[in-house]
């Protein structure tokens, strides 16, 4: 495992204590989202005996006595489909997580477009005997729901609002033309109301060329939310708190097939499916981007979380300027 980490990492004092790891047990799934790189078609994972497999080698590869936020996804975990066998297994996989590290938090990763929601509300009510458990799903303009998902996800958001943890929307071009468009402004004023919803990076996948937004774009998104949505996230921690970790959490990966990687492994065409190279790389995007942007002499370096180095990989070049310090200049 130490042959795995950069020889210097300039950021080590600004990535706080806490890791986060991704578990993909499986791809399949019953959206197809625009923005989403995975085969959802794909049954590849999805037996007892593999998804063991992956647990274990989340638990080799990572150090137990760290503080961990696990990410547990499919796919979607909880299509109606789907035998209450596979409750069963994720069940087993979340108190052994929680049993496994010193401190854990377990997060189940949904779509919330099923009916049988019930099961969910169960599974998360028996985890929470063994720790902390919560549950994470996404809200997108564009690209993911249809006149049927949309109030069945409402519906089933409201059911499970006590264990949410985060509503994330991803900031796609699509999505962040359609929020400044002003298309979006009820269902967001609610959620924010309601929940911790985080805007949350792109990652490129294939289609990176039609989702990718400019860096542009991405600076009206946030003037926008800070005038219409101030209490969304990263917003809320930029405006209260003088420091602030980065925003890229160097996350581990254990894809569907068992192989562990890094966020790197998601770049569509581009991908690079190895740990140590995907770590390299991104260690070179980090330092590439501190220089471009002079992170070091900026005033605001302690309150900004300097977003995805991936992201910002595939649309380096297209400012000269920091549009988040730009940013911050008009809303502290």
């Amino acid at each position: 495992m130490a042959g795995l980490i950069p020889l210097v990492d300039l950021l080590a004092d600004k990535k706080g204590d806490l890791k986060e790891a991704h578990l993909i047990l499986f791809e399949y799934c019953n959206l197809r989202c625009s923005f989403c790189h995975q085969d959802h078609d794909s049954k590849v994972g999805m037996s007892t005996d593999a998804m063991w497999d992956k647990v274990n080698a989340l638990f080799e590869s990572t150090d137990p006595r760290h503080p961990y936020v696990i990410n547990i996804t499919g796919g979607e975990l909880f299509l109606d489909e789907f035998p209450d066998d596979y409750f069963d297994d994720y069940y087993g996989i979340g108190r052994r997580i929680l049993e496994h590290y010193d401190d854990a938090t377990v997060v189940l990763g949904t779509n919330l477009v099923y009916h049988n929601v019930d099961r969910v509300v169960k599974l998360v009510e028996n985890l929470k005997v063994h720790g902390k458990v919560k549950i994470a799903t996404s809200y997108d303009p564009a690209g993911r729901f249809d006149r049927d998902s949309y109030p069945l996800f409402m519906q089933n958001l409201s059911t499970v609002r006590e264990y949410v943890d985060t509503v994330n929307v991803v900031i796609t071009k699509q999505n962040i033309e359609t929020i400044l468009a002003g298309k979006e402004t009820t269902p967001l004023t609610w959620l924010c109301d309601n929940f911790s919803v985080y805007f949350d990076h792109y990652i490129p996948s294939a289609n990176y060329e039609r989702l990718q937004p400019s860096e542009d774009l991405i600076g009206k998104l946030y003037l926008y939310l800070n005038e219409h949505h101030p209490n969304s996230y990263p917003l809320i921690s930029w405006k209260e708190n003088q420091e602030n970790i980065t925003t890229c959490r160097s996350t581990k990966i254990i894809n569907k097939d068992g192989a562990v990687t890094t966020c790197w492994s998601e770049a569509g065409k581009d991908a690079v499916l190895d740990e140590q190279a995907g770590l390299l790389a991104k260690n070179a995007a980090e330092e590439r981007f501190l220089d471009h942007y002079g992170c070091f002499s900026c005033e605001y370096y302690q309150r900004c979380g300097l977003r995805c180095f991936l992201h910002h990989s595939f649309v380096e070049g297209s400012a000269g300027t920091c549009q988040i310090k730009a940013m911050f200049d008009q809303i502290l």
